[in-house]
């Protein structure tokens, strides 16, 4: 089931993807265990806890970021760190927030500057891509849309082949060379937007869904 069969279902969706769901006082925990004087993780948590809970989706992200560029990088790493983060990775995040808000500061970050959010504790491939899509960023000059282990299982499954031809030569090797990985990644997601006038944000939400719905369908058929 190659992409250009699915256009009008990716142009239609309607659903909330990349909606995370953490505990404040799992965060609150966190923090009381660290020695910090910038107030911005706990204010954020002041502000958007609703009931004891951290509800996020990209869209909040990119709305927070917008408007309030600091606690917009607050709320992407708790978005991105939603099941919680070790305390000596937050200790630096909340050391460096000041840089980080600064390298964030870019719209279009370059390999050096991948780099350097990729040497901050806790910080992966996956989960940088997910914090510069939720504020909206670029890499390289392509829309940084976001890429994971069930995505990379959906664009290296046989069907998908023909969508991804930059990806080729890299299967399989997305921990090994995670990072020319998501350049390609994102060759291929440019290269289908143009074509087909759709969104790098619209792409990874089917590739996301697109995975999740045919595993649960595999396991209906498993257990009929």
């Amino acid at each position: 089931m190659a992409i250009h069969e699915q256009i009008q279902r990716i142009q239609n969706m309607k659903s909330l993807a990349w909606q995370t769901a953490s505990r404040e006082d799992m965060w609150r925990g966190l923090l009381a265990r660290l020695n910090f004087d910038d107030q911005s993780f706990p204010e954020f948590l002041e502000q958007h806890s609703v009931n004891g809970e951290i509800s996020l989706a990209r869209h909040d992200v990119r709305n927070i970021y917008a408007e309030r560029p600091t606690c917009g990088v607050v709320a992407t790493i708790i978005w991105s760190h939603a099941r919680g983060i070790r305390v000596n990775a937050l200790s630096l995040l909340v050391r460096d927030l000041p840089n980080l808000v600064n390298l964030f500061d870019h719209d279009d970050l370059d390999e050096s500057q991948l780099s350097q959010l990729l040497s901050q504790p806790g910080i992966s491939i996956p989960t940088a891509s997910k914090m510069l899509s939720g504020c909206g960023k670029k890499y390289r000059g392509k829309p940084a849309a976001i890429i994971d282990d069930t995505i990379i299982q959906t664009i290296e499954s046989p069907q998908f082949h023909a969508d991804f031809p930059a990806i080729l030569n890299l299967r399989g090797k997305s921990r090994s060379r995670p990072m020319p990985y998501y350049e390609a990644y994102l060759e291929d997601v440019t290269a289908i937007c143009a074509k087909h006038d759709v969104t790098a944000d619209m792409i990874d939400r089917y590739l996301s869904e697109y995975a999740l719905v045919s595993e649960l369908e595999t396991e209906q058929r498993k257990s009929a």
